[in-house]
């Protein structure tokens, strides 16, 4: 009897074929490929035309031209199209983008090995070891500059006012300039919704963390929605520009002062030797249930150690009041606003991936690379919430 041929034999038998020649394999997919482009690409003129080849009728609007040859990289390696022309004028056509040179999968792939932090150089090299095909440095920046335009409406899109707290500072990055270096802010919110949804609002690349930047900056987002009719308590470091800013924007919302940056400015006033006692004692006022328990613990720690470390507790003293603004939001929220940690967490990961890229070409650049570092995070945070923002929490 013949043996019965199933989809589960010739699949098998397809993987014994590709374990033993899988330059065969790939050879026949990138024919594949090329061939449905064609067929595409022939489907397209033949309705431009509006006849077949040679054929006589009324309804024809142009005349082929035979064909050229292009080159598309594509993840199954490097694809040779026949693309038709025709003798009139240029095609546009909708399966191949004009002046295309590679799939919108493989732009994807550059794109996020570019927001990694991996260079054009390393980029190359390992585009050339998947797909088999070297891909310049130019075709990456191409693609690169192809985010313009998103990038450009990511800033200017309409925000709803559905954030709860805001987190409010800046990131030093480089570029070069014409006299040299320059280093500059790059100013950034960071909201967490109503629901507990945590997203990167917006950034702008500033000269300074000047009252004028930060105004600039706080009134683009209220312009565009960020009303904060519904914000609880916006977070800051001791920035006077960063709250000047906010006193002309959201002067009825709520501030918090950092604790962590209140923390590092008491310490500058102490020897080392008295971080592990004056700057930690310092810390137990924020871990109190209560803000007048927080007060009395503020009052023996002044007492204790006004004498011995004047500067340190006259640090404290100035700003005590903005320090405990957060004790009046829910319990169960106060770990997570009395700091700018969660904003420098962020930015933590930001050095990370542009360290390998050095100082920037221009401001448009760190934009481009500032927003994509950002959006990533913010495709990771979508479907995620905060627990302690729950409604079970």
């Amino acid at each position: 009897m013949p043996t019965q041929v199933t989809e589960a034999s010739v699949h098998e038998k397809l993987q014994e074929f590709y374990k033993f020649f899988p330059e065969k394999v790939e050879e026949a997919l990138q024919e594949t490929a090329a061939h449905l482009i064609e067929q595409l690409l022939k489907e397209e003129i033949d309705i431009l035309v509006g006849a077949e080849p040679y054929e006589r009728n009324e309804r024809r609007r142009c005349h082929r031209n035979g064909h050229y040859v292009r080159h598309l990289v594509s993840h199954h390696g490097l694809l040779r199209v026949r693309v038709p022309r025709v003798r009139e004028h240029g095609v546009e056509f909708a399966s191949l983008a004009r002046y295309r040179r590679h799939s919108g999968e493989v732009a994807e792939l550059i794109r996020g090995l570019f927001f990694a932090g991996v260079s054009t150089r390393k980029m190359g090299l390992v585009l050339e070891h998947l797909l088999g095909t070297k891909v310049s440095a130019q075709m990456v920046s191409r693609i690169a500059q192809q985010m313009d335009t998103e990038v450009r409406l990511y800033h200017s899109r309409v925000l709803a006012d559905e954030y709860r707290y805001l987190f409010l500072d800046g990131i030093v990055q480089s570029e070069h300039g014409l006299g040299g270096g320059l280093r500059g802010p790059v100013l950034v919110a960071y909201g967490i919704t109503h629901g507990g949804r945590r997203e990167v609002i917006d950034h702008m690349r500033a000269g300074s963390e000047s009252e004028n930047a930060w105004e600039g900056f706080l009134n683009n987002l209220y312009r565009r929605g960020l009303t904060g009719d519904r914000l609880d308590l916006v977070v800051a470091d001791g920035c006077p520009g960063l709250w000047s800013g906010l006193e002309r924007v959201y002067p009825g919302v709520p501030r918090q002062l950092c604790w962590a940056h209140k923390i590092r400015n008491i310490q500058d006033k102490l020897p080392k030797k008295a971080w592990a006692t004056c700057a930690e004692e310092a810390k137990e006022i924020y871990r109190q249930e209560s803000r007048d328990d927080a007060v009395e613990r503020y009052f023996a720690w002044e007492k204790k150690w006004r004498s011995a470390y004047p500067a340190a507790v006259k640090c404290l003293r100035k700003d005590i009041d903005k320090l405990l603004v957060f004790h009046s939001c829910p319990r169960h929220h106060r770990t997570t606003v009395r700091t700018t940690n969660p904003i420098e967490r962020l930015f933590r990961e930001v050095r990370r991936r542009t360290r390998p890229m050095g100082s920037f070409t221009n401001s448009k650049s760190i934009d481009r690379i500032t927003y994509g570092i950002f959006w990533i995070i913010n495709k990771h945070w979508e479907a995620t919430r905060l627990a302690a923002f729950t409604h079970k929490s």
